[in-house]
């Protein structure tokens, strides 16, 4: 994802940030509307929203520890 912001910048794209937070902490629509930004395929799509899926089925501590 971070590939389409800015190729040439070694700094982290402040969307692809956006992303991980709405995928750990906000709920699905969130995080589908944050996913837009980088202009998804409809497989992408798909592929986001069972990782979504998968990721709201984490233990909370496990959660937190991956956001530490």
């Amino acid at each position: 994802l971070s590939l389409f912001h800015a190729p040439a910048s070694a700094a982290i794209c402040p969307n692809f940030l956006n992303i991980i937070k709405t995928l750990f902490l906000d709920t699905l629509s969130s995080y589908e509307a944050a996913i837009e930004f980088f202009v998804p395929d409809p497989d992408m799509k798909d592929a986001m929203v069972q990782l979504k899926s998968l990721v709201n089925t984490l233990p909370a501590n496990t959660t937190e520890n991956i956001l530490k």
